[in-house]
């Protein structure tokens, strides 16, 4: 079995891991909220609704929190390192869906219920 090498990181490392994930939550929530009120003209919150509005959000935060840290990572200079960070949970997410589509495909149609006839 191989070891993973790890790279000996310093605890400016950590701070500045820190502050692009606070910086980028901040900034990911705005992104969405504007996204929402001014391209779809949905209003609200996640908490008292409309369920357009939560569903939308759900659905937006993921790919804009991924965007924005891999940009903020880049200007704190660790883009690198949150390009690693974001690649992995969409390559699993996406290679899981395949496998499921996949699966969904290659699956037997269902019999009819129709009782066997008479000969």
């Amino acid at each position: 079995m191989t070891e993973r090498t790890r790279i000996p990181r310093d605890a400016l490392h950590y701070v500045i891991v820190i502050v692009v994930f606070g910086i980028t939550g901040f900034i990911a929530v705005l992104l969405a909220r504007a996204l929402l009120a001014g391209l779809l003209g949905l209003e609200g919150s996640l908490w008292s609704g409309p369920w357009s509005f939560r569903i939308a959000y759900l659905l937006l935060i993921p790919p804009s929190y991924s965007a924005t840290l891999i940009v903020v990572g880049t200007v704190f200079g660790k883009g690198a390192y949150f390009r690693r960070r974001m690649l992995r949970p969409w390559v699993w997410l996406l290679r899981a869906s395949a496998l499921c589509l996949r699966r969904a495909a290659e699956a037997p149609t269902p019999r009819s219920a129709e009782p066997p006839r008479d000969r």
